[in-house]
């Protein structure tokens, strides 16, 4: 049985929509939440991640408080510095609290997102001190308040979350049952829970079966270093 990844319920429930997907579809299914908390599925619509707009044109409905606690930290592998066009930084992210970790779309306002155009970079690791409140979006939109650069021991944490609760078996099994094709989609939903070993792993068996740059699907799972873009930022 394949394990599906969760995101942790905070105050009120919030779900990783990402899991490993049969040969039939690469369309992500809704993940469990832990310890027992009551689960709240959002099943997309369509294969592909959309953006939506900014966290504050989502209703109540959509939108779910993650803690009572006024501000929550994420540690960011950068994937889309979009911040020219909408203030938004699009990311690899785990909470440093275990209580998320997947593909976030980050929003800033107009101070930070200037200060943000000289010291972003993709493929960095950041450290990102968010509001309360996250939409159900895929991926999750959230606004940030503050960032720095990851230190070591943020990169260490990172890495430790991933160890924890990574799904790169399971999708390595349903893998041998795909195309290339599928296996390259899928995995674009569901390489930011896998350690960089594991993506290291998974660039190595791509490149055995076949994969190339010249490749018709695009592979957006790199080595942190090598990170410049991400299926949800190509979507903008």
């Amino acid at each position: 049985m394949k394990k599906h990844v969760l995101a942790a319920s905070m105050l009120l429930t919030m779900t990783l929509l990402t899991a490993c997907n049969t040969a039939d579809s690469v369309t992500p299914s809704p993940a469990p939440v832990q310890d027992g908390a009551e689960t709240e599925m959002v099943q997309p619509e369509t294969e592909a991640p959309e953006t939506e707009a900014a966290p504050e044109d989502h209703t109540e409905e959509e939108t779910e408080e993650m803690s009572s606690a006024e501000t929550i930290s994420f540690i960011v592998d950068v994937t889309d510095n979009l911040i020219a066009e909408s203030n938004t930084v699009i990311g690899n992210a785990a909470a440093t609290a275990e209580n998320y970790i997947g593909i976030m779309e980050i929003h800033l306002d107009d101070a930070l997102a200037e200060r943000a155009k000289n010291e972003i970079e993709t493929g960095k690791t950041y450290l990102f001190t968010i509001g309360p409140a996250m939409t159900m979006s895929i991926p999750p939109q959230v606004t940030a308040l503050d960032f720095a650069p990851a230190t070591d021991e943020d990169l260490a944490r990172l890495e430790e979350v991933r160890a924890e609760l990574s799904n790169f078996q399971d999708c390595m099994t349903s893998y041998e049952s795909m195309s290339l094709e599928q296996i390259i989609q899928d995995a674009n939903l569901n390489y930011a829970l896998w350690t960089q070993e594991e993506i290291k792993e998974f660039i190595e068996f791509i490149t055995q079966k076949g994969y190339t740059e010249d490749s018709e699907v695009k592979s957006y799972v790199n080595l942190r270093e090598d990170l410049g873009g991400s299926l949800p930022g190509a979507a903008n």
